[in-house]
């Protein structure tokens, strides 16, 4: 149904919303916030990522980190190394992993617009507490709705203890939109930061050390910086483990 033909109210609004927010190409990040993104480290560039999760309230105060690097060995395959759950207090789940990404686009003749993708990894985390070595394996299927520009994903995924903190397989999924759109209506410098973030949404269900829901937003430019900022509420029974997230990374 065109935007100029209304058989109601609503429609109008919904369509300028939608050219609003969506006006533009949104740009490609290899992380949503944790859950790992569909998008590629481009072939032949290097990714870094250093992740802060803090609380300091109601006495159960912490700060995590987690370093992320990738490079592109080609346009569909990446390769990673990351530390995770590194500061204080110390963590069970302390580990190093080395592992790959790959994502590969599907039906683009027929349904350029969706920008339909599968993608699939695996991490070898080598836990630095125990010196155990488990196998994180996931697969997930992505969409973009034409219009809006919303990017969907949702995947499985199977983590194993030294890392999740018990073996589990689970649901994974996120939500990204781009406000490309709006920023190109403000125009000048504020809108040219707008035009570079995207309001996002990500879960990893079940209640492991990696369970949790976060909302934020992920600004990334033409430069290759991100900066992500986001707040996690945990799956876990009290919610203690809720915090704040800040991240910032660099292709070069």
């Amino acid at each position: 149904m065109p935007c100029g033909w209304v058989p109601g109210r609503w429609m109008p609004a919904a369509c300028s919303w939608a050219m609003l927010l969506a006006a533009g190409p949104a740009l490609a990040q290899q992380t949503i916030i944790n859950v790992p993104s569909i998008e590629q480290t481009k072939a032949g560039k290097a990714f870094f990522l250093h992740e802060s999760q803090l609380r300091d309230w109601d006495g159960n105060r912490y700060w995590l980190t987690t370093n992320f690097f990738t490079y592109g060995v080609s346009e569909r395959f990446e390769v990673a190394l990351t530390t995770y759950n590194i500061g204080t207090p110390v963590k069970a789940n302390q580990a190093i992993g080395l592992g790959w990404k790959t994502a590969q686009p599907v039906l683009a003749a027929s349904l350029p617009k969706w920008e339909l993708k599968l993608g699939a990894g695996q991490m070898l985390p080598f836990n630095l507490r125990d010196g155990r070595i488990g196998l994180w394996s996931y697969g997930q299927a992505s969409a973009r709705l034409p219009g809006t520009g919303t990017r969907l994903m949702a995947g499985i995924s199977h983590g194993p203890a030294n890392l999740f903190g018990r073996h589990t397989t689970h649901f994974i999924g996120s939500v990204e939109q781009p406000l490309s759109g709006l920023g190109d209506r403000i125009g000048g410098g504020l809108g040219r930061v707008i035009s570079d973030t995207a309001i996002v949404a990500e879960w990893f269900a079940g209640r492991h050390e990696f369970g949790d829901f976060v909302p934020g937003l992920n600004w990334h430019n033409d430069a290759g910086w991100v900066v992500i900022m986001g707040y996690k509420f945990s799956n876990k029974p009290g919610r203690r483990d809720d915090g704040v997230i800040i991240e910032i990374g660099k292709t070069f």
